[in-house]
Formats: structure tokens, C-alpha cells, sequence
């Protein structure tokens, strides 16, 4: 049963270090966060390649965010309290926005799968 303050986490399941994290967070609240693989079908306002640049997150009324945002998004809705805290702790603009200017420059040297004919290796994006 998905709670009603519950989020989607639109991911790109073809990076082994995005498809683990996720799973940690959707499995530590599985009635709060659901997981959306941007490689595959999206909503129509979901754009796939922002998507693979940046972790987006649909909030409960519908609004998306990304990057930082997503991350304080998903740590807001998982049980143990030092995620809380983490996010607490990282939401103020002068804290995040330098952090998310780092994580978009980090995500595009994460390692990713890459499929062909059902064969997958990895590699970097």
C-alpha cells in the first residue's frame, strides 16, 4: 500500500551505483518511495535525458524536482532519523546549491550499463 505523501524516483536503472541506492531507499520505505526507471516508458513531462542527467522525483501534488532537491525529497520520507537530519542539514541554499552544482558534475561520470541484444556491459556514460 503506497502512502499518500509518498514519492516517485524517476532513476536511471542502467548505473549499478543509482539501481543499489535506490533500492537501499525504497526498501527502507516501501510504502513511500516508488521507483520509475527513466530508460523506459516516462510521463509525459518527464523529460528522458534530463532524467538521465539528474535524479527527478515527483512529489505527492505532482510537482518535480531534481537533482538536490530529489535526494532531500527521498531522505525526508525514510524512517531512520539521520536521513532526516541529512536533509535538514543540507537543505538551506548556501549548503545545496554547491552541492547540487557537485552532483550534477559528478552524475555524468557514473559508471552505466549498456545493453545490446539482451548483453549488458559496463562502462562509463
Amino acid at each position: 500500500m503506497t502512502h499518500a505523501n509518498a514519492v516517485t524516483a524517476y532513476f536511471d536503472g542502467l548505473c549499478p551505483i543509482c539501481v543499489n541506492e535506490m533500492a537501499h531507499y525504497a526498501d527502507a520505505a516501501p510504502d513511500m518511495i516508488r521507483l520509475h526507471d527513466c530508460n523506459g516508458e516516462l510521463p509525459d513531462d518527464i523529460d528522458r535525458d534530463a532524467a538521465l542527467a539528474s535524479l527527478h522525483v515527483r512529489l505527492p501534488d505532482g510537482q518535480v524536482v531534481d537533482g538536490w532537491l530529489a535526494f532531500l525529497a527521498i531522505w525526508d520520507r525514510l524512517p531512520d532519523r539521520r536521513w532526516r537530519w541529512l536533509a535538514a542539514l543540507t537543505r538551506p541554499a548556501p549548503i545545496r546549491i554547491p552541492l547540487n552544482q557537485i552532483y550534477l558534475w559528478l552524475a555524468p561520470w557514473r559508471p552505466r550499463r549498456t545493453c545490446r541484444d539482451g548483453v549488458c556491459t559496463s562502462g562509463t556514460q
